[in-house]
C-alpha cells in the first residue's frame, strides 16, 4: 500500500491519525515490544505529548532482549550536544508512577508544519525528549505544506543539510547521554526517504541506550489503519 498524499481530500488527517495512533500501539504491545515494556497511547507529561509512548516496567529494570536482536544498519548521522542550560525540575515519567518513559513515536500533523513557529514548538519538543535521554521516532508523511520537519531538526542539532523542501523522512533517533570529558548528549539517527506512492519504510525504535531496539514495521500499521477505518484516500 503505498504513501497517499496527506492533507487527503477523502480523508480526514485526525480521524486516520487517531486510528493510527491506536494500531501502532497494539501492533507494538501484541507484535514487537520484549517483556517489561508497553506503548500507550498519547498522554500529557510535562507538558509534552508524544503520539506513542513506549514504557518500561518499574519492577523490570533489565528487560531481556528479544530472542532474535534485528541487524542494525549503521547511523545516518551522529550529533553531539551539550546538556540544556536548566534541566527540568521534573524527569519525563509517564502519569503512571509505576513506569518509565523510555521512547515513543511522534506522527507529524499538518498543523506541526503549517508555519513557522508551528515547526519550532514541534523541533523544541523532539530536543526536549532525547535531552531527557528518550528515544525518538518521527514520522512525517504530511506532503503539504513542503516543509520537512526532519530539516528543523536536524538545524537544531547543528547539522548542515541540502535536504529538498518537498521530501519527506522517516527518522529515529537513539539519545545517549555522556559524561566524558564532559556531560554531553549523543544523539543517532536513523532515516529514510520517502515519496508519494512508496512503501513506508521499517526502522528501529531503540528501547535502552543503542544495545536494545526493536524494528518498528510502519507499513503494517498504516494498511491495517487504512482498512480498518475503511479509508480510501486517493
Amino acid at each position: 500500500m503505498p504513501v497517499h498524499h496527506w492533507p487527503n481530500p477523502r480523508v480526514s488527517w485526525k480521524s486516520f491519525h487517531h486510528l493510527w495512533i491506536a494500531r501502532l500501539v497494539e501492533y507494538l504491545n501484541q507484535e514487537a515490544l520484549p517483556a517489561g515494556f508497553q506503548a500507550r497511547p498519547t498522554e500529557l507529561i510535562v507538558g509534552v505529548e508524544p503520539d506513542v509512548l513506549l514504557l518500561q516496567d518499574a519492577d523490570k529494570p533489565e528487560a531481556a532482549p528479544p530472542m532474535k536482536q534485528p541487524e542494525l544498519a549503521e547511523a545516518t548521522l551522529t550529533a553531539v550536544l551539550p546538556p540544556p542550560a536548566e534541566m527540568p525540575i521534573v524527569g519525563v515519567y509517564s502519569a503512571y508512577n509505576s513506569s518509565h518513559l523510555v521512547a515513543a513515536i511522534e506522527l507529524v500533523s499538518p498543523g506541526n508544519k503549517d508555519r513557522p513557529e508551528a515547526v519550532q514548538t514541534f523541533t523544541e519538543k523532539a530536543l526536549f525528549l532525547l535531552q531527557e535521554g528518550v528515544h525518538l521516532m518521527v514520522v512525517d508523511v504530511i506532503s503539504l505544506p513542503h516543509q520537512p520537519i526532519r530539516k528543523a531538526i536536524l538545524k537544531r542539532l547543528e547539522i548542515a543539510d541540502s535536504l529538498d523542501e518537498s521530501q519527506l523522512w522517516i527518522s529515529s533517533y537513539c539519545a545517549l547521554p555522556g559524561e566524558d570529558p564532559q556531560p554531553h548528549l549523543e544523539v543517532r539517527e536513523w532515516a529514510r526517504n520517502v515519496t508519494l506512492g512508496d512503501t513506508l519504510p521499517s526502522l528501529p525504535l531503540f528501547l535502552r541506550s543503542d544495545q536494545l531496539w526493536v524494528t518498528v514495521d510502519l507499513e503494517a500499521s498504516y494498511q491495517a489503519t487504512l482498512q480498518a477505518g475503511r479509508y480510501k484516500p486517493v
